[in-house]
């Protein structure tokens, strides 16, 4: 699964930069660097310690900004976080009865500002009881559970009957019009029979960067299309998978490899599930995947858009030649798709085996690896044995 890939890294540079003393307690051994400030530290509790405190606070106040920008909240979850908000004021209210400054009420305080869009005149908005609690949420990760967490439109299969006022779920792409014959595309040639291997490797992207956007890969569309071509090398590379456990387990490998990519080694082995739902979703039957591969092309479409407007810049134009290539590629898989629905719902319970097996090996990498921490932690490392005379002189 290239799982150890993930934690160890033995360049030169990394090895020296590890040998560097920490610059907050200037005791222990760095491990790590304050991506603002580029100041070395061994431990979370140097990282907030008082004398990168400033740092430390504005970085997790844009993190939140930047978390927030990049959510699509209803009108309950927006209602959440205005009563977590209030909440805190109340805390605050409580511990300040002695302060002779009046404040105003967060609701005034918030008044006429748009809670989607003017997140930092909402920040500026706070007390520094109330950022600094709101902090601590953010810290903690509690902040997550104000939110619904995100389901892509393959899991959710809605009857078009349901009026009721719940948030509606992603709607389903639509297939591209007009495609023509696969014979027309092809001519005289043979389809490689491996065309199926290398659109599973296509949709394990595909499904991975909607996750990762949490389903705003058409609104960033510069940059999810290039999660795209990082993780699927049939599409970038014109690699040819020729079974389906490599086109896959490669794929998996390559998130896992990938800091700007990576969200946990779970989350990269379950998006093979996601391909298996595609190919065919649990409750309808039905093959998703020319819908999955028009939204695809419709990614990549907008893409080279924004690519065209930088102007003539050389980048620009390498890009969108790229992205050109890509697209007609996946185009051929539309098309391909279409006609070959039947192939590609057999191949649903090949996927979903793979997953499994993937995710046995995961959970028990996990468990040696909870075993080992175990280990190390009672102080039973592995001890040198006594020297032994290896050779004796015999009188």
């Amino acid at each position: 699964l290239g799982m150890a890939q993930v934690k160890v890294d033995t360049s030169e540079e990394t090895v020296t930069q590890a040998q560097e003393v920490c610059s907050i307690c200037l005791a222990q051994l760095s491990r790590y660097t304050c991506p603002r400030c580029n100041v070395r530290y061994c431990s979370v509790a140097c990282y907030r310690h008082e004398r990168h405190l400033q740092c430390s606070e504005s970085f997790y106040r844009d993190s939140v900004i930047t978390e927030l920008q990049q959510m699509k909240g209803n009108g309950e979850e927006r209602r959440h976080v205005m009563e977590t908000l209030m909440r805190m004021q109340e805390g605050d209210e409580d511990d300040d009865d002695q302060n002779e400054d009046h404040v105003a009420s967060l609701e005034e305080r918030l008044d006429g500002l748009d809670l989607d869009k003017d997140l930092d005149q909402v920040w500026q908005c706070l007390t520094l009881s109330e950022q600094q609690q709101f902090n601590q949420l953010v810290q903690s990760g509690h902040v997550g559970h104000l939110f619904s967490l995100y389901s892509p439109w393959w899991e959710t299969f809605t009857p078009v009957t349901d009026m009721t006022e719940k948030p509606s779920p992603p709607l389903k792409p639509s297939v591209l019009s007009d495609l023509p014959p696969l014979s027309s595309l092809v001519k005289d040639a043979k389809v490689s029979p491996s065309v199926h291997c290398n659109v599973l490797n296509a949709l394990y992207a595909y499904a991975y960067t909607v996750r990762l956007y949490n389903g705003d890969h058409l609104e960033l569309a510069m940059q999810a299309s290039q999660a795209v071509l990082d993780i699927s090398g049939a599409l970038s590379s014109n690699t040819v998978f020729c079974a389906t456990r490599d086109a896959l387990r490669v794929a998996v490998t390559t998130v896992q490899q990938r800091k700007d990519l990576f969200m946990s080694l779970e989350s990269s082995v379950s998006v093979m599930r996601d391909v298996a739902h595609l190919l065919c979703h649990t409750t309808s039957h039905l093959c998703q995947v020319p819908e999955a591969l028009s939204d695809l092309h419709q990614l990549l479409a907008r893409a080279k858009a924004a690519s065209k407007a930088e102007g003539k810049k050389s980048d620009a134009q390498d890009s969108v030649k790229q992205l050109h290539r890509v697209a007609k590629k996946v185009f051929f898989f539309v098309v391909w798709s279409s006609e070959h629905v039947e192939d590609l719902l057999s191949l649903s319970d090949v996927v979903l085996l793979e997953y499994e097996t993937s995710l046995k090996e995961l959970q028990s990498y996990l468990e040696t690896e909870q075993t080992v921490k175990a280990f190390r932690k009672t102080g039973k490392g592995c001890r040198h044995a006594a020297p032994q005379t290896l050779v004796e002189q015999l009188n």
